[in-house]
């Protein structure tokens, strides 16, 4: 009988802990890989659970040319905002960009010039977003080029294989 009841002693504990991991673990943002295409992979974000959604695709170059010694790996974002359907880019270089400095962008033979802050850079305008996104689907590689801060540059080739299945499936996923 004490064996009984001490079982259940700890059969109660176990699951008011369960409820307690599953109560944090619903008030903390929940990212979500969704899925792979090729370079890209899609990601879901949902802070609470009837927020609304930020889906985004990423890739990493496939080639860097750089003389920047000591660079975080940089990466290329596509984000949607599920709230107003709207899509942003964005390029995080792996280091601070040179301060006022553009970052230039190469879609085979269409070239867009991003504005630098900090560490990442963006598009000007709304218009330019979906002109780079557009160019983007429909074109085979892309490179980026930029300076640093220090005084460093770097050339970072993206492979646009897989581009249109995983912003097809992104756009799905925050409708």
């Amino acid at each position: 009988m004490k064996l009984l009841h001490h079982l259940t002693k700890i059969g109660v504990i176990i699951a008011i802990y369960t409820i307690f991991m599953l109560v944090s673990l619903r008030q903390c943002k929940a990212q979500v890989v969704d899925s792979a295409f090729y370079q890209w992979q899609v990601f879901e974000l949902q802070e609470e659970e009837l927020d609304y959604k930020k889906c985004y695709i990423v890739a990493h170059p496939t080639k860097i040319d750089t003389d920047h010694n000591s660079r975080q790996k940089p990466y290329l974002m596509i984000t949607r905002f599920q709230k107003d359907r709207s899509e942003e880019v964005s390029i995080f270089g792996g280091y601070e960009y040179k301060l006022s400095s553009e970052v230039f962008v190469l879609v085979d033979p269409l070239q867009f010039k991003l504005i630098a802050k900090k560490d990442i850079a963006w598009t000007k305008t709304k218009a330019e977003d979906l002109a780079l996104i557009d160019a983007m689907l429909n074109g085979g590689d892309l490179k980026v080029r930029s300076d640093s801060a220090v005084g460093t540059y770097a050339v970072d080739e993206y492979s646009l294989k897989g581009i249109t299945r995983a912003y097809a499936r992104m756009r799905e996923i925050c409708k």
